[in-house]
């Protein structure tokens, strides 16, 4: 046989067995971190005037774009660039893109600096397009005059206003010496 018949031979024999394979496993697509960053120190701008500040030592960032802060979070609102007005915190926080939401959980503290007034829960959500916190959880606020409990809270993102849903036990009267 001459060497055109054997590759001509062998092209045949090539093209006629090959079969088509139908993968039984699908396949997996990966549903892990796409990226790790630590020590993170965000500064949030506007203006050119800083408004916020995120710090954590972890974030994770997942391919549908939502986020963890697993070994806590703590952001910083300001008031006119320099002046820190209030603060958050937490244990840990998820971020979900697609509802553009927040939720801190675990020791959460909301405090504003002017005024001393200071929350704390363990679950709180978090609308930075909103401009509010919110939750349906046990709360506490603590003021220089009293301590305010209840369950359910909407306030603002740096905590100058508050509505505590369900209040517990008693509130100062507004007409009271003691009235903040």
């Amino acid at each position: 046989m001459t060497p055109k018949v054997l590759f001509i031979l062998w092209l045949s024999m090539l093209f006629f067995s090959c079969e088509e394979r139908i993968s039984e496993t699908p396949i997996k697509h990966y549903a892990g971190p796409l990226l790790v960053s630590e020590n993170l120190n965000t500064t949030y701008l506007d203006s050119g005037k800083v408004k916020m500040v995120l710090q954590a030592p972890v974030q994770t960032e997942f391919s549908n774009g939502n986020q963890e802060y697993e070994k806590g979070i703590k952001v910083t609102f300001f008031q006119n660039d320099t002046i820190e007005k209030s603060y958050l915190k937490a244990d840990f926080m998820h971020y979900n893109k697609q509802q553009d939401l927040y939720t801190a959980i675990g020791n959460v503290v909301l405090e504003d600096l002017q005024k001393h007034e200071k929350l704390n829960t363990n679950k709180l959500h978090w609308s930075r397009f909103e401009g509010r916190v919110y939750n349906n959880e046990f709360v506490e606020i603590t003021t220089p005059t009293q301590i305010l409990k209840g369950k359910g809270l909407t306030a603002k993102q740096d905590f100058s206003s508050y509505t505590i849903l369900e209040p517990e036990g008693q509130i100062l009267n507004a007409d009271s010496a003691n009235f903040f």
